[in-house]
């Protein structure tokens, strides 16, 4: 059991065509992901213009619908994904882009929460489901980067297409441009539909639950016999990881989108800039470099090393933002926030939606993936109702100085995750399959 790889053949391949393509088909549904949630951002105020709506209603309403869609999404898809990936990797690009063609179609807040749940349970399910199988297709030598550029690069990437497209569009009337970006998401997530049905099963799948040998070596010219593992068996110390890896991401989104409260429009108002102007900066001086420095270095130095010095940066970043508040020097606040965004991409916002995958057996894979992101989207949920609160009965240093050690919090925190760097896929199924009839773990 100490070696339990029978996928060695897999994991040891080089990497090669078929992995940059299926890392390419996963990171198109992150590109959506990133697409339409910074495309929802950047039209509130446009919104609320043509809508006749309050703007913080508005974007209360709308945010409510997309991120509990979210939580849908993850959890009903994480559970789905027992009976196949395959059969599902397509159905959450679909619903993606439903959502997204229908938004500009509709011209009242109902409808827009309505489609707005629909885009939330499609991205939802693709926070599940691509980086999982991505994961599974992966070699292991290559498993951390491949899973870089689906995830965090591909995420910014969206976003910062986003904001061009937005930008591209500025000079139009409003009411018709709120609507061209929004809708303007069906058109990736249109192309991904048909693309991720033609692709294979995964092999964990076919032979860890599936337990389709014939299948495996049709699609993937590899023989291998059935492990005598039979049963799966969930352990305190799987929950115990489970809890670790969610808390991380909870923290994560926390301290990521509390920053968008007092950073952007403060800095960008201050330089003159409008917010257009201001996150295109962001996204293409510090966080998409970010992404590629972390796409470089974890299979290097691994995961863990990454996320806790990126929860470092944050913190410290966020705790000397906060003693700057009363300076009037904008361009040393827009470093600031700059490295934070980069510290954020170089671990956190690249890593953190790995822990889910890579630390988890092939049956509770898609449970587990699941729930860390659940937590993450009730990190964005705590962020919007209480941090508010906070700022405004403590103030804006008080509530920057907690979002700072929630950082530093976070970056302990992930020092006691177990590093997958270079480990197969494989080995964490022998921490909770047990033999048939025994009851007992083979570790």
């Amino acid at each position: 059991m100490e070696n339990f790889n029978p996928l060695r053949d897999l994991d040891e391949k080089k990497l090669g065509l078929f992995h940059i393509k299926t890392t390419l088909l996963a990171g198109a549904g992150t590109f959506v992901d990133g697409y339409d949630l910074t495309a929802g951002a950047l039209v509130f105020s446009l919104l609320e213009k043509s809508l006749g709506t309050n703007v913080t209603s508005l974007s209360e309403t709308l945010f409510l619908s997309i991120i509990t869609g979210n939580i849908v999404g993850a959890i009903l898809f994480g559970q789905l994904v027992k009976h196949g990936r395959k059969k599902f990797y397509g159905i959450d690009a679909l619903m993606m882009t439903l959502g997204s063609l229908l938004q500009g179609l509709f011209p009242n807040v109902l409808a827009l929460s309505v489609l707005r749940f629909v885009l939330g349970v499609g991205i939802g399910a693709d926070y599940v489901l691509s980086p999982l199988i991505n994961a599974e297709y992966s070699n292991r030598k290559d498993r951390g980067k491949l899973m870089a550029i689906s995830g965090g690069l591909m995420w910014n990437v969206g976003a910062l297409a986003s904001t061009l497209v937005a930008l591209s569009v500025s000079s139009l009337p409003g009411d018709l441009v709120w609507r061209i970006v929004l809708s303007s998401g069906a058109i990736p997530a249109l192309l991904v539909i048909w693309s991720r049905r033609k692709f294979p099963e995964t092999p964990r799948y076919l032979l860890f639950l599936k337990r389709d040998t014939a299948a495996l070596e049709r699609e993937y010219g590899v023989k291998v016999s059935l492990p005598q593992l039979l049963r799966t068996r969930m352990t305190s110390g799987i929950l115990l990881t489970l809890f670790l890896a969610s808390l991380t991401w909870y923290l994560f989104d926390v301290s990521a989108y509390a920053s968008v409260f007092f950073g952007p429009n403060l800095i960008a108002q201050k330089l003159g800039m409008n917010g257009i102007i201001f996150e295109l900066l962001v996204l293409s001086l510090f966080a998409v470099p970010g992404n590629v420095v972390s796409t470089a270095l974890n299979d290097r130095v691994g995961r863990r090393l990454l996320q806790s010095v990126g929860f470092l940066g944050m913190g410290l970043m966020t705790l000397i933002f906060a003693t700057q508040l009363s300076s009037a020097n904008y361009l040393l606040a827009l470093g600031l926030y700059g490295l934070s965004s980069l510290f954020s991409q170089v671990g956190p916002g690249t890593v953190v939606g790995f822990w889910g995958v890579e630390l988890f057996p092939t049956e509770l894979r898609g449970l587990t993936q699941g729930v860390t992101v659940m937590a993450g989207r009730l990190g964005v949920i705590t962020t919007t109702f209480v941090f508010p609160t906070v700022v405004s009965a403590y103030g804006v240093f008080t509530a920057m100085v907690v979002l700072g050690t929630l950082s530093l919090l976070a970056s302990l925190v992930t020092l006691k995750l177990r590093e997958p760097k270079g480990v197969s896929l494989d080995q964490t199924e022998r921490e909770v399959l047990t033999t048939e009839g025994t009851g007992t773990s083979d570790t």
